[in-house]
């Protein structure tokens, strides 16, 4: 164990959502025989639930949410602080925004603790953007802060890793961090881990599931994403009702989870009288099996990196119609 590399893997919240899929994609196909992963996150959620059955160590850190809270975030800095003191890991690897900043700021303050007692710390540092957060929607003001606090979180790091040509096209233009320091690599998927239900199957697992029953004629629409402003699914159910003008028989499933949105959403279906078109079903487990029930993906995002549902939707042969946002048209 003393020779291998130690790699500590760092994500905000422990879901099944982009970068925790990422980083326990990672973690679990390093070789064994060369390095020893480890991983972090807000939580125990799925994919700490993962990463533990992998076999592989897991650290909870207590106060790590999304939504900025100065006081946690205080309290998270001192959690990562106290991590790399006990771990010791030869490199840190950071998905998601705030992790970013958060993680590349105590590992700095690492680095100088370290140096001063041994005068030597060859800590590595990797930061992967998963969409810039900066390409949300949000006030101009703000989008300037972020942009400034973007560039600041890329000065702790030795690498960023962008998800999409997008991202570093747009890393280079808002001069977020230099050339050298950025690398394009997209996100994959193991044709071989999915094993897909049949139309008939997914269908009939749904139905079961939402304890409802729709005509087996009826044009199934569906999307998988976070319940986030982020995912865009109003923008599905505003569709979905001017669909439902002119076609009887549609029905749109949201399959999600996690987020804040769930309840808005729940409103907007009661308000346009979609109650018995438009079904949403919150943490179904393996929810990527299912894909084979739609007849049409939808993707309706505002901002995204490069997403594995339009990977495994395209591997499921599934009809796809999505935004044209962030690395979607280099899937697309």
């Amino acid at each position: 164990m003393t020779n291998k590399s130690k790699i500590l893997y760092i994500v905000t919240k422990s879901v099944w959502a982009g970068a925790g899929k990422y980083t326990y994609d990672l973690a679990t196909a390093l070789p064994q025989t060369r390095f020893r992963a480890m991983a972090a996150a807000g939580g125990k959620g799925v994919m700490a639930e993962k990463i533990i059955s992998a076999g592989i160590q897991y650290f909870e850190i207590k106060s790590f949410q999304r939504d900025v809270s100065f006081l946690k975030d205080i309290f998270v800095f001192f959690e990562i602080l106290s991590l790399l003191f006990k771990t010791k890991p030869d490199i840190i690897h950071v998905s998601s925004a705030k992790a970013g900043g958060i993680a590349g700021a105590a590992a700095f303050v690492y680095k100088l603790i370290q140096k001063l007692k041994t005068k030597n710390c060859k800590l590595k540092t990797v930061f992967t953007a998963h969409g810039w957060t900066f390409n949300e929607l949000r006030p101009k003001w703000q989008i300037i802060l972020i942009k400034f606090f973007s560039k600041i979180t890329c000065l702790f790091y030795d690498k960023v890793i962008c998800v999409s040509e997008y991202d570093y096209n747009l890393a280079l233009k808002d001069k977020i961090a230099p050339p050298k320091k950025l690398a394009v690599i997209h996100n994959g998927i193991k044709p071989e881990e999915y094993n897909f239900l049949s139309n008939e199957e997914a269908k009939k697992a749904l139905k079961t599931n939402l304890g409802t029953q729709f005509p087996s004629t009826s044009i199934i629409i569906g999307t998988v994403g976070e319940f986030t402003k982020n995912k865009g699914q109003k923008y599905l159910i505003d569709a979905i009702k001017k669909v439902f003008s002119i076609q009887y028989s549609v029905v749109s499933i949201v399959i999600g989870f996690d987020g804040g949105e769930k309840s808005n959403l729940e409103a907007k279906i009661l308000n346009s009288k979609l109650e018995e078109n438009v079904f949403l079903i919150e943490n179904l487990s393996g929810a990527g099996k299912y894909l084979k029930a739609f007849d049409i993906f939808v993707l309706p995002s505002l901002k995204e990196g490069l997403p594995y549902v339009l990977l495994e939707a395209g591997l499921a042969e599934l009809p796809i119609i999505a935004t044209n946002v962030g690395g979607i048209p280099e899937i697309v």
